[in-house]
């Protein structure tokens, strides 16, 4: 994962794969670090539906998310409310959180998607604390 930092903003390159038919996100350095395991890594909740689009249905994608936008973003997910729903969490085998934040992404690449997301505490450690308000994605591929 590379990261770029200026000011309060933040830009990183970042990896998921679909493994059994559950989307992660590949963060070694988390994992090494014993921040969590791998269910803390899982990609649930809308965010997997994301990913499928995201991929093209190819079960991998890298992607580069920032803070700040950025020329050719592909998506806007702007957050909308702190939360979680613990029954699609305990049913997946998610890790045990205590929270997380719901995103809205109303298009991608120009067309008009307007779904719902939710993105797990390891957000905060992506984004170096917090949940951001807005956060841009490009894809990158999906190879």
């Amino acid at each position: 994962m590379q990261t770029i930092t200026h000011a309060s903003s933040v830009t990183k390159t970042l990896s998921f794969y679909k493994e059994a038919g559950i989307w992660y996100a590949d963060l070694p350095a988390f994992l090494e670090a014993n921040l969590g395991t791998k269910a803390n890594l899982m990609m649930v909740d809308g965010a997997d539906t994301f990913l499928d689009l995201v991929s093209n249905n190819q079960g991998k994608a890298t992607v580069k998310i920032s803070t700040e936008e950025f020329e050719n973003a592909d998506a806007k997910l702007t957050k909308i409310r702190i939360g979680m729903n613990k029954g699609i969490l305990d049913n997946i085998g998610h890790a045990l959180v205590d929270y997380g934040a719901y995103y809205h992404v109303d298009s991608f690449k120009g067309e008009t998607f307007n779904h719902q997301l939710w993105l797990c505490p390891v957000t905060e450690y992506v984004f170096e604390g917090g949940y951001p308000e807005i956060i841009f994605i490009k894809l990158i591929n999906n190879k």
